[in-house]
């Protein structure tokens, strides 16, 4: 047994992303294989249970606390560092190493492991409040949401079981400008999921960026990349980075109250838009759009499609920054974040075909679809105006 696990600790030390998850599937459908009925019982029990003890520890700080140590801590001590209960630090200690979510080291005594580590971080930290404050609460509701609504798919962006869990009328973007709180927790955990890895490869992108001169742009000229609903301006940072040729000529649009807290970008141009009406920058090369239009159905998707549309030269394209799902065989991840975005907020992630039928029904079409993160589908889907 040693010898076979020692050989998967090996392949996986050599695997890229595509392969680790592969031998990822390949070891939980082993496990599959082997489950019995109550074991199965077992895991569905605790899959409700661990997320709620492990946002208790982040209450206590447990996580914290133990990852700032070097080697082992006890539950005395961090009983006083707590002010809990010491008996009941025991119980939530011993179940979180079973879970491997810490390491037992003798009794009563504890350190950090890598999942530790994780969790005590702010960005794991807010995964697990986001997690269980905002989303547990509407994958409660979702049964009884389906069954009141007779099973149907969900288009609308306020009936979803985010409006039952929450008891809001509002959808889930205005309800988290009332909840600052939550909204913070969110924004937190997108910030895990910006990068650049999209530039890398895209010779659509590359070749017309190495095309622009290396001079400051004229008062006439046309942007090169505006960055729709882009935050805080991660991408156009990026970009501008590794093209210092485009500074001067990257454009950030987001809300008001987005954008009118951020500090000066240098090369940057910020200004409010809402992408539900007309894009006032017109000509521009591109127009990026990261992860936006899965938080949304296709209606709505149609019309931020088509106000960019409005505002495109022939040259111009727009590059949707999504999960491009396959017709078959998807990973865990990428379903997970399907019927998340649809609970939550009405949206979906699309297949090829159903990016092929937005596009048409906004008078644009596919023209490439460049993957660059193949383990959980992530591409550029480039539309072109028809």
């Amino acid at each position: 047994m040693d010898v076979i696990i020692d050989q998967i600790h090996a392949l996986a030390k050599t695997s890229d992303e595509v392969g680790r998850l592969e031998i990822q599937r390949a070891l939980h459908d082993v496990q599959m294989e082997m489950q019995s009925p109550k074991d199965l019982m077992y895991n569905l029990a605790n899959s409700q249970l661990l997320l709620g003890i492990i946002r208790l520890g982040a209450d206590l700080k447990l996580f914290r606390i133990i990852a700032s140590q070097n080697g082992s801590v006890t539950v005395s001590q961090l009983a006083k560092t707590t002010q809990a209960s010491p008996l009941l630090l025991e119980r939530l200690l011993r179940y979180l190493a079973s879970n491997s979510m810490i390491k037992e080291t003798g009794l009563n005594e504890y350190q950090a492991n890598k999942n530790t580590h994780i969790l005590a971080d702010e960005k794991g930290e807010a995964m697990v409040y986001h997690g269980f404050d905002f989303h547990g609460p509407i994958v409660s509701a979702m049964p009884e949401f389906f069954k009141e609504n007779n099973y149907q798919d969900i288009d609308s962006t306020t009936n979803t079981p985010f409006q039952k869990a929450h008891n809001t009328t509002l959808s889930s973007f205005e309800w988290f400008v009332q909840h600052p709180k939550h909204f913070e927790s969110l924004q937190k955990v997108m910030t895990v999921l910006e990068g650049a890895e999209w530039t890398v490869g895209f010779d659509h992108l590359d070749l017309a960026a190495k095309a622009v001169p290396s001079i400051s742009p004229r008062p006439s000229e046309k942007p090169f990349f505006v960055d729709v609903g882009g935050g805080h301006g991660h991408q156009c940072i990026q970009l501008g980075k590794k093209y210092p040729n485009l500074l001067g000529r990257l454009v950030l649009q987001d809300l008001p109250e987005a954008i009118n807290k951020l500090p000066l970008i240098e090369g940057v141009k910020a200004e409010a838009y809402d992408f539900f009406k007309r894009q006032p920058v017109t000509g521009a090369k591109f127009y990026y759009l990261r992860r936006i239009l899965h938080d949304w159905p296709d209606k709505e998707c149609t019309k931020i499609l088509q106000n960019t549309l409005d505002a495109m030269d022939a040259d111009s394209r727009i590059l949707i920054d999504d999960v491009v799902l396959p017709d078959t065989g998807a990973v865990w991840q990428a379903t997970m974040a399907d019927i998340s975005m649809m609970i939550g907020l009405g949206g979906k992630e699309r297949t090829v075909h159903q990016w092929h039928s937005l596009a048409g029904s906004a008078g644009l079409r596919v023209e490439q679809i460049h993957t660059y993160t193949a383990s959980t589908y992530t591409s550029i889907v480039v539309m072109a105006p028809k």
